[in-house]
């Protein structure tokens, strides 16, 4: 019975793991919303699905590192119970997936507005630098300002689908 105490309590462990991106994720939500009220900028649906994509993306991070402990686990519990070896049941590979995870949130949580804003600012400064270089004409520089919108708005419904 103890082994499979040892199995159960490894699954919850992994189960608490697991919960991570998701509070994590809410929590990078809230701070982004605050951080774009601060801005003055209108809050619109985007942002919830950037959210949601990257708590996909940490899932799907998280689930391969699962499988690699699932494997761990169950090796360990068979030579925990059948040839009294003494190997940790814990999912250390899922716990430092999770760490990195929260580490990588905590840090976007942290990332003040103003330095948003900044890199924002750069962008624009090193676009109109780029297009003055190579665009002589106001037509040619408004022709070249729109087709980087345009490809800009491609990116961003691309990444949507």
């Amino acid at each position: 019975m103890k082994g499979l105490n040892e199995l159960i309590v490894a699954g919850w462990i992994l189960f608490g793991l697991l919960l991570t991106p998701i509070i994590f994720g809410v929590m990078d939500f809230k701070s982004g919303v605050h951080k774009a009220k601060l801005r003055g900028e209108r809050i619109t649906s985007d942002g919830w699905r950037r959210s949601v994509k990257k708590v996909g993306e940490y899932y799907r991070l998280l689930f391969a590192l699962v499988i690699v402990d699932c494997m761990h686990i169950g090796c360990s519990w068979y030579l925990n119970s059948f040839y009294d070896y003494h190997i940790p049941t814990f999912p250390f590979i899922t716990f430092v997936g999770a760490m990195v995870v929260a580490a990588i949130e905590i840090r976007s949580i942290r990332e003040k507005a103003e330095d948003k804003v900044k890199k924002q600012m750069s962008d624009v400064a090193s676009l109109a630098v780029e297009i003055s270089r190579h665009k002589a004409e106001p037509a040619e520089i408004a022709q070249a300002i729109m087709e980087y919108m345009n490809k800009e708005k491609e990116v961003k419904n691309e990444s949507t689908n």
